[in-house]
């Protein structure tokens, strides 16, 4: 952890060197001070921001993608350490935790900041920032440090340093109440009429442009993320009541308050204003024309992005095809053109992959291979499907298309919020719509709004549109039969899981979580005992340098081994775990 401090205070410094807000006359008096960082507080947003967003899409790319079968890698020469295969290289599995922690720290500097500066909405701002964070890090890895994280001991021996790791039931609480409070600060400043109340200047924040009702939007969106997170674990172990450990706020029902945040979300009023369009997500800006604001694939040769090909997990879901086994007895799924009553094709596939082959997970390398080798077009040209690269269908070109030097990526899609309520409505959380139209109605609205998230050539009536909807719920999609009640959560998170595309962890978390969508796990070279790693180990490092709470943290919830197979705490349900062991069958 002591890695993680010093990277955190440089980070810190970094913030400082590109502030442009405002108080040049502070930034002159103490340009050196770590304990009070010469930016304003409303300086760390925008790299915080940036910062976050390039290391979640990059972590998407580089493993959740092959992680949850959107893609597999199609490199047989290192086929035997690759995530799809759940032989999770050791250099990958500290990503998150390198990534995020270092903008943790600066979101916890900002706060003291603006606490000092006796700014509400920047210390609301940082209050969110932290809450994605930090469920970001320990939705990953389970028990992190997070009370301590951004201290720093002062000692003449700096190799005792020793940081504890709280629970992740302990995380999730502070968070509940981190989002209340900043959900209340945004309140509070949007109800003075104080004509010298604090603002966000629109330079430190390119996201929302200072707009803190967007913000205040946003931090409610991510408590019902939060909510819908923890609700299974929490109704199963202590009846849907949290207890909070707070004065404050002492317990809440997660399934009332998941209630509370729908009715304020359908009728856009009341305590907990939600983003209601996909006009109010938080983008994050990138260009391909300033150095400093590239993609993490921007600098990437063709052959490094395409390296990850279409898995026919995702092909199948998303297009019509035909089903045979080739000569080495591997399943193969041959994408054709819709025919009535056949499969319509969904109209964001075209976004995510190019070519409409996908190739199974869990291959032995010679045999990956020669499916690679024997999957090629009369022209030689391969047939699977590859991420885009900015050239799309019918010759038009988009930057949405363009996956890897894209314009934006959201760091939460609005779509998110239809498919945590029609879960929550599916399994009956929230009386007025545990009705199957009333969340079905929510089902189509996610998939709708995905759609239009990703496609700009399509309309809510679009033929390619209505005719997916259709097929989503008439089709014999869900287990071989129609949309029902007794599938629903299969097909709303299944359809969730598509509509995650490109969105960090979200997909992983909600597999642990559910066990859906259904995946298959044990094909013939599926390590880690054919279990979908169902969390990262800590980062080797910390053996040595966070020895004591390292070991206290792996003998308490580890049985005192840093694996990929124990569950995190909001995954270890009986219903997860009955979904999930359907993959192995």
């Amino acid at each position: 952890m002591k890695k993680t401090i010093y990277s955190i205070l440089i980070a810190v410094l970094a913030v400082s060197a590109l502030w442009s807000c405002s108080n040049f006359d502070d930034m002159a008096k103490n340009p050196y001070a770590l304990d009070e960082p010469v930016a304003p507080a409303e300086g760390f947003i925008h790299p915080i921001m940036f910062k976050t967003q390039y290391n979640l899409i990059s972590i998407f790319r580089n493993n959740t993608i092959m992680l949850m079968q959107y893609g597999v890698s199609i490199n047989s020469e290192s086929a035997s350490r690759v995530i799809d295969n759940y032989a999770v290289p050791e250099g990958t599995v500290d990503d998150v935790w390198t990534a995020l922690y270092p903008q943790l720290g600066n979101a916890m500097a900002m706060y003291n900041k603006a606490v000092k500066e006796n700014n509400g909405p920047a210390q609301a701002i940082s209050l969110i920032l932290q809450s994605f964070l930090i469920t970001h890090i320990t939705d990953t890895y389970g028990d992190v440090p997070f009370t301590e994280a951004g201290r720093f001991a002062v000692s003449d021996n700096l190799g005792n340093y020793t940081t504890a790791y709280d629970t992740q039931k302990s995380i999730y609480c502070k968070v509940v109440c981190m989002l209340e409070d900043a959900n209340s600060l945004l309140s509070a400043w949007q109800q003075s009429d104080d004509p010298d109340k604090p603002k966000i200047a629109s330079v430190c924040d390119l996201v929302f442009g200072g707009d803190l009702d967007l913000w205040r939007r946003f931090g409610n969106s991510l408590y019902a993320r939060v909510l819908m997170r923890i609700a299974m674990k929490v109704v199963e172990e202590d009846n849907g009541i949290l207890t909070l450990g707070d004065d404050k706020y002492g317990s809440i029902g997660v399934q009332s308050k998941l209630g509370e945040l729908y009715a304020c979300w359908k009728d856009n009023a009341g305590k907990y204003p939600q983003m209601n369009s996909r006009d109010q997500r938080p983008m994050v800006h990138f260009s391909a024309q300033n150095e400093v604001e590239n993609t993490p694939f921007y600098s990437w040769t063709g052959g490094n992005w395409h390296s990850v090909g279409a898995c026919d997990m995702m092909v199948r879901q998303m297009l019509d095809y035909t089903e045979s086994v080739d000569n080495q007895n591997i399943t193969v799924y041959k994408y054709k053109a819709s025919t009535a009553g056949g499969h319509a094709e969904d109209p964001r596939y075209d976004c995510f992959w190019r070519k409409a082959f996908g190739m199974p997970p869990h291959l032995m390398s010679d045999v990956r291979a020669r499916f690679v080798n024997e999957h090629v077009s009369s022209a030689g040209n391969s047939q699977i499907g590859r991420l885009p690269n900015g050239d799309v269908a019918s010759g038009i070109t988009a930057k949405v298309y363009n996956l890897k030097n894209a314009d934006y990526y959201p760091m939460m899609q609005y779509s998110e919020l239809a498919f945590i309520y029609a879960e929550a409505g599916a399994r009956g959380w929230i009386p007025v719509i545990a009705d199957i139209l009333e969340y079905q109605d929510l089902l189509k609205k996610g998939v709708r709004e995905s759609i239009l998230e990703w496609n700009p050539y399509v309309t809510e009536t679009s033929n390619e549109v209505t005719s997916y909807l259709d097929w989503v719920l008439n089709g014999k999609k869900w287990s071989g039969s129609k949309w029902s009640a007794g599938n629903a959560l299969e097909a709303i998170l299944t359809e969730k899981w598509i509509a995650s595309y490109f969105m960090g962890i979200e997909s992983w978390c909600d597999y642990r979580r559910t066990g859906y969508p259904l995946l298959k796990t044990n094909g013939p070279a599926a390590a880690n005992d054919q279990i979908l790693p169902t969390r990262m180990r800590y980062p080797s490092d910390e053996q040595y340098r966070n020895a004591v709470t390292y070991k206290e943290a792996l003998d308490r919830w580890l049985g005192g081994e840093n694996n990929l197979q124990t569950d995190v705490w909001w995954a270890s349900t009986a219903e997860s775990y009955q979904n999930r062991l359907k993959g192995r069958q």
